[in-house]
């Protein structure tokens, strides 16, 4: 099934077609591991191609064989790896020494109104200060390490970051000295 085209096989996956299922997947698991590391959002990434496949095949019915195929697959490992990124982002200020207990409900609601604009804030980041403010301040690397990986300098890693918090303070500056206070925490 190496030289059947996109289509074809979508065709037949939209008919439950297994073979069709599991040639789209060796066809694409490659190119759905390289763009995720060219996206530097390569972490998780076999669990984001699983999911990306699991999505496809429940989905099968409703994919347009006419349209792109490949699109339609990096926006899905695109969106999953963003997701897992929430999720880390979480849990690793869930993880800090924030003690919520006596939180009230307001208190709550104000919370994970912040969390959501910072997310949002975070995906709007220009590329380059996302990546280096990910793999910073999420995957807790090195400046050192950073520069190495994305091959630029120590100094433009730390205008980067000195970039994507300013950007963050920015957009979220309409929150309380409470919502400023998580954004110290979850990024010094």
């Amino acid at each position: 099934m190496a030289h059947i085209p996109d289509s074809v096989l979508v065709k037949r996956l939209s008919e439950s077609d297994e073979k069709a299922f599991t040639a789209l997947y060796h066809r694409y698991t490659d190119k759905i591991r390289n763009f995720l590391a060219k996206l530097r959002l390569d972490f998780h990434t076999d669990d984001i191609i699983q999911e990306t496949f699991i999505t496809v095949w429940r989905k099968r019915k409703e994919i347009d064989a006419s349209l792109n195929f490949s699109a339609y697959l990096f926006t899905i490992s695109r969106n999953l790896a963003l997701k897992s990124l929430k999720q880390e982002l979480y849990t690793s200020i869930s993880e800090s020494d924030i003690s919520f207990d006596t939180e009230d409900e307001e208190s709550f609601r104000i919370r994970e109104t912040f969390y959501r604009a910072l997310e949002a804030s975070i995906e709007k980041l220009p590329e380059r200060p996302r990546q280096v403010l990910i793999l910073k301040r999420i995957k807790g690397r090195s400046t050192e390490e950073i520069a190495l990986e994305l091959g630029i300098s120590k100094s433009t890693v730390e205008n980067h970051m000195n970039r994507a918090l300013a950007v963050l303070k920015e957009e979220l500056s309409g929150f309380s000295a409470v919502g400023v206070l998580l954004l110290e925490i979850c990024f010094s």
